[in-house]
């Protein structure tokens, strides 16, 4: 195999994972023997196929060639050391058996709710008036951007593509980034509206694909003026969730939701409004946030005084950089925190407390221990129905590949009898897809199921998905980093870590 930086690329194993780091993070070892061995499996598939390498990189057959080396790196440690047990596995068919690698990866018919996606509108005042946000997005912003306005790569309509067209998913939340007001908001709530006015005309009237959020920043500026805003939102009965910061906040310093001047007046006046789910961001620092205020006690307290309300905690606490284990209280850190504060106030199983999986799994689905021990400690102590699935998009292109991913990861037995951890049933996986937000949200699953079926995004997605294929158009699946054996080196001597946002 050559090794020079023409001929030697990488576009799926390093694109469906949506990030530049995903192959070296696994292996641990930063060997590039592993992405060789991907690509000359890929070649000898392609070749028998009679099909581009490519071309083939870019089907079902090329996710199972990529998630079977994430299997074989997880198989040992750094040093190549065998370990007792393996915690997490992904069940993949021999990628050259391209049906059998659609039906274990493809669509089954799930109904799927990311309760946590994004997009920004390029041309509003927020580009100049909130300078740490816009150098947020621009450090979230797909590497393989070329457009003259890079911001155009996640704007709407890059929003509708990827979300709607080139993934499974059904249904979607829209959220927004922390802004202090409408002149430094990526998306305005008008905005939002704007999305989901366009999404509607492509939909059947009696079900919507869009849900909106609106995200609050109420320690900024007299509080009444934030609960005017909740009221003037809410009328618009749009609003399916408000979302805090709570770590966002002048000079750096945030607020809890259970705080008595802040945090319980806007949760009490959110019920009085109708809308009873609050989410809030935990975990996964971004701007100047304070760790002090980014945890999630806040938010488990509050609802032992709300039983009435919902209370989503995004990205389940979890931290980058942390290595995630078994549960362990002594010293709560990441999803841990969210376990220890669900014990500290005794909150039951499937009870008023949820969590997402933005961010965290598509980090950790690159090292299947640590998902495995993620989602089985949720699982086990939120309950099966209270384990969301979230993606971030568009930050990281399509969720497709994440989607792929989860259907056909499996938590071991070991792990299981170890732990503790429920088996990852297709009845569990179908849960945290999508049914259990159909439950959170009040959505008929039946009903909206056989409405959207039949609205023009539905229509759409297969011949966008064969032209793809034939090359005539971009692949919904494109590199987010390097893509020649040159390039990887490269990036492997940077020591780089994963691509996520801080």
């Amino acid at each position: 195999m050559a090794h020079d930086d023409d001929k030697i690329d990488l576009p799926f194993v390093l694109g469906p994972v949506s990030n530049g780091e995903f192959l070296p993070a696994a292996a641990g070892t930063g060997d590039i023997r592993l992405a060789e061995a991907v690509l000359q499996r890929a070649e000898t598939a392609a070749s028998r196929l009679g099909i581009d390498r490519r071309r083939f990189l870019q089907t079902a057959g090329g996710m199972a060639a990529l998630l079977s080396t994430v299997n074989l790196a997880a198989c040992s440690g750094p040093r190549r050391a065998p370990r007792p047990a393996a915690g997490g596995s992904y069940r993949v068919p021999p990628p050259e058996d391209l049906p059998a690698c659609e039906h274990a990866l493809g669509s089954r018919d799930e109904f799927i709710v990311d309760v946590h996606t994004h997009h920004v509108m390029p041309s509003l005042p927020w580009r100049t008036m909130a300078p740490a946000t816009l150098q947020l997005v621009m450090d979230m912003l797909p590497p393989d951007c070329t457009a003259a306005n890079p911001l155009t790569c996640v704007d709407r309509s890059a929003y509708l593509h990827d979300v709607f067209l080139a993934s499974d998913t059904t249904v979607a939340l829209l959220s927004d980034l922390p802004s202090t007001g409408q002149s430094t908001d990526p998306i305005p709530f008008a905005d939002a509206e704007g999305t989901l006015q366009m999404v509607t005309a492509l939909t059947r009237a009696g079900a919507a694909r869009l849900l909106l959020q609106n995200v609050l920043a109420p320690n900024f500026g007299p509080l009444a003026a934030a609960l005017d805003e909740m009221t003037r939102n809410a009328d618009t009965g749009a609003v399916a969730a408000f979302k805090v910061y709570t770590a966002w906040g002048p000079g750096g310093r945030g607020f809890s939701l259970d705080d008595s001047a802040i945090g319980l007046p806007v949760v009490s006046h959110a019920r009085d409004l109708g809308v009873k789910v609050i989410c809030g961001h935990k975990g996964l620092p971004l701007l100047n946030f304070q760790n002090t205020w980014n945890q999630p006690r806040d938010m488990v307290a509050v609802s032992r005084q709300f039983p009435d309300m919902q209370f989503v905690v995004y990205h389940s606490g979890w931290t980058p950089n942390h290595i995630e284990g078994p549960y362990n209280p002594l010293d709560p850190v990441g999803v841990d925190s969210l376990l220890r504060a669900l014990d500290d106030y005794h909150v039951p199983p499937d009870s008023n407390v949820w969590a997402d999986v933005a961010s965290m799994w598509r980090v950790l689905l690159s090292t299947p221990d640590q998902a495995a021990h993620a989602v089985g400690k949720l699982l086990k102590r939120l309950g099966t129905q209270r384990l969301l699935w979230g993606t971030d998009s568009v930050w990281y292109g399509p969720p497709q590949p994440q989607i792929m991913a989860f259907r056909a990861f499996q938590i071991s037995a070991e792990y299981q009898q170890l732990y503790g951890y429920p088996e990852l049933t297709d009845d569990v996986k179908a849960r945290v897809l999508g049914l259990n937000a159909a439950e959170l949200f009040g959505l008929d699953v039946h009903a909206t199921r056989c409405v959207l079926a039949a609205d023009s995004l539905a229509a759409y997605r297969p011949v966008q998905r064969q032209l793809a294929a034939g090359g005539d158009l971009p692949p919904p699946w494109v590199p987010r980093g390097p893509v020649s054996r040159g390039q990887m080196l490269r990036w492997l001597a940077q020591e780089q870590g994963p691509w996520i946002p801080t």
